[in-house]
C-alpha cells in the first residue's frame, strides 16, 4: 500500500501513520464502533485526515480508489 500511495502522490505527498491495533485506545474505539455497527470491525482499517475511510477492504487497488474518491 505504501508503494502505491507514494507512486500516486509522491514521496512527500503522503504522511503515513501506523497504529498498534492492540493498543487500549484502538481496542476501545473498535469496541465503541462494534456497539454501533453489527458484527466486528474488520481489518485492515484505513483512515484519512483522522476520519474512517474504509475497513475490511483487502485489495490495495480498491483502497486506492477510496482514497482518490475522498480527495
Amino acid at each position: 500500500m505504501d508503494t502505491l500511495l507514494r507512486k500516486e502522490f509522491g514521496k512527500d505527498g503522503v504522511d503515513f501513520k501506523y497504529i498498534d491495533v492492540s493498543s487500549p485506545e484502538i481496542l476501545e474505539y473498535v469496541n465503541e464502533v462494534t456497539t454501533i455497527v453489527e458484527g466486528r470491525l474488520p481489518f485492515p482499517f484505513v483512515s484519512m485526515s483522522s476520519k474512517p475511510l474504509c475497513w475490511g477492504v483487502l485489495e490495495a487497488d480498491e483502497i486506492m480508489e477510496k482514497i482518490k474518491e475522498s480527495l
